[in-house]
């Protein structure tokens, strides 16, 4: 049996009926193909809500907050009183315009199509380097992240520091806000690279992926009591610890296997 990716998403998403869950169940012990893309929706969802987890706890700026009321404004001692019918009257004109409104909702959901977890992902990808790439790079910079389709890579200057430092390394003088510190580097249970790095004021995981460092996850440095920013892992974000614990096979890599690694050009041993 197969199944679009459509359903294979609502699944991943607690969406489908009792009925269509349990075939999809089925067949996901059946085929380990089927299996695999529910793994890679749900993995998708996860990395793009663990890209946000940082900033959804930020305070909403003053400007972006709705007025306050004015303290010498008086409240109303008492409501207007209305009549019987008046009152009937307004309460049945507005359930007319809320079933109106339904209808129309319900027009609209059947008319529109359901975006995929891809296309999420792309919205999300923009989103996390247009408001974390200062972040990174401050002071003008060129951008250390950008965006590739539902996904955020390293370009530029952390790309580079992934590519040749060792782990503790520090890409710049102490001074500079933007160098890049590396810290733990592992191989994942995928058979991926992947090294904790921190640069400016944020922190975040970066997992090779062919050519390029994908960044699954992203999140505010913690700062150090003088103002300034830890060493790469010494005091890593709990979003970048616990992808990091998800992802790990084994034990961090030593000097000897980070030198390995790095002349393989980060790809998979053979």
């Amino acid at each position: 049996m197969t199944f679009s990716d459509d359903t294979l998403m609502a699944y991943a998403d607690g969406e489908l009926e009792p009925a269509e869950r349990a075939a999809v169940e089925a067949a996901m012990q059946a085929d380990p193909a089927i299996a695999a893309a529910v793994a890679r929706h749900r993995a998708l969802r996860e990395d793009v809500a663990a890209a946000f987890a940082g900033i959804l706890d930020e305070p909403v700026p003053a400007r972006l907050q709705p007025p306050r009321a004015q303290a010498h404004e008086p409240a109303p001692a008492f409501a207007p009183v209305a009549s019987l019918a008046a009152a009937r009257e307004a309460r049945q004109a507005q359930e007319a315009r809320k079933a109106q409104e339904a209808r129309k909702a319900q027009e609209a959901h059947a008319a529109r199509r359901r975006w995929s977890w891809p296309e999420w992902g792309a919205l999300a990808a923009m989103l996390v380097v247009g408001v974390l790439a200062g972040k990174l790079a401050p002071g003008g910079a060129p951008p250390a992240i950008a965006g590739s389709g539902s996904q955020v890579v390293a370009q530029g200057e952390l790309a580079a520091a992934l590519d040749r430092q060792v782990g503790g390394g520090h890409g710049g003088s102490g001074t500079d806000a933007g160098a890049v510190r590396i810290g733990v580097s592992f191989a994942a249970r995928n058979g991926q690279y992947c090294r904790g790095f921190a640069m400016g004021s944020m922190a975040g995981l970066a997992c090779r992926d062919g050519d390029r460092w994908r960044i699954p996850v992203l999140a505010e440095a913690e700062p150090e009591a003088s103002g300034g920013y830890r060493q790469a892992g010494s005091a890593l974000p709990a979003a970048v610890l616990d992808a990091i614990d998800a992802r790990i096979a084994g034990k961090p890599l030593d000097a000897a296997g980070e030198a390995a690694a790095k002349a393989r050009g980060w790809r998979p041993a053979p």
